[in-house]
């Protein structure tokens, strides 16, 4: 497999696979932003 497979929109399955990978992406990524996020401001210092 290469990119330009990868990235072949020509047929409606490589477009579905290419837009579920990026929808998989963005989720897990939004959900790794959000726990840093709460950690940081549980783990930061209580004046």
């Amino acid at each position: 497999m290469t990119w330009k497979t990868f990235f072949d929109f020509s047929t409606m399955a490589h477009r579905h696979l290419v837009f579920v990978y990026v929808g998989v992406w963005t989720l897990q990524g939004g959900y790794l932003a959000w726990t840093a996020y709460n950690w940081r401001k549980i783990r930061s210092p209580r004046a």
